[in-house]
This record gives structure tokens, sequence and C-alpha cells, in this order.
């Protein structure tokens, strides 16, 4: 992949992350709750499992807020964690853009390489 395809891959990302913070964070207000990013949580850490991606930062943070929101979903019925943490990340990655833009590469190139050898055993 180009560079210019990497950047923006991650403004895109970074972009979706803020939307659904914002969102989330409106949920939390109108509806006590914020689940949308408890979600996209979720689905991060299971493909970087799936993927064997590597577990940095930003990952940890995201587990972190995940494990937070999940315990607080089942003792008081509400999440609030994992959208902070998302806006945490964003500032985040915006800070060190040059290092999360070779780990998206060398993620992206694990990803494409794993799907590669999942259709050749297919």
């Amino acid at each position: 992949m180009t560079q210019e395809s990497l950047e923006s891959a991650l403004t895109v990302s970074l972009t979706l992350m803020l939307g659904f913070a914002t969102l989330d964070l409106a949920l939390f207000i109108l509806a006590g709750t914020a689940v949308v990013t408890v979600i996209f949580h979720t689905i991060s850490i299971w493909i970087s499992l799936r993927y064997r991606l590597v577990f940095d930062l930003v990952k940890l943070l995201e587990t972190s807020a995940l494990l937070i929101d999940l315990y607080l979903i089942n003792t008081s019925g509400y999440a609030l964690a994992s959208p902070i943490a998302t806006l945490v990340t964003i500032i985040h990655i915006s800070h060190n853009k040059n290092t999360h833009l070779s780990k998206l590469k060398n993620d992206l190139e694990k990803v494409l390489a794993s799907k590669q050898k999942d259709a050749e055993n297919d």
C-alpha cells in the first residue's frame, strides 16, 4: 500500500472513531448508556486476537475500557469508559501518526496474508 492510502485509511478510521464516540456520549446524555463504542471495542479486540496483531497501548486502552464498561453494565446498567477511551486514543494516535502508520501497514499485511492463506486452503 502507498503512504497516501495508509494516511487516508488512518484519517477515515480516526474520523469514524470520533463520530462513534460523539454518538455514544450523546446516547449517554439522552439514554443513560453508551454501547456503540463498547461493541466496536469488542470487535476490534476480536480482530486483534483472530489475526494475532500487535497488542500495543491503544489495544491495552481499549481492552481496559471494555472491561470497565462490562463491569459497569453488570453493576450499574451503564457504560461510559469506552467513549472516553476512544477520544483519548484519537488524541494519542494523532500525536504519534508515523508510528501508527507503520503499525497499520504491518497489521494490514498480516490480515491480507491471513486472508490469502485462508482462500488457498479453501
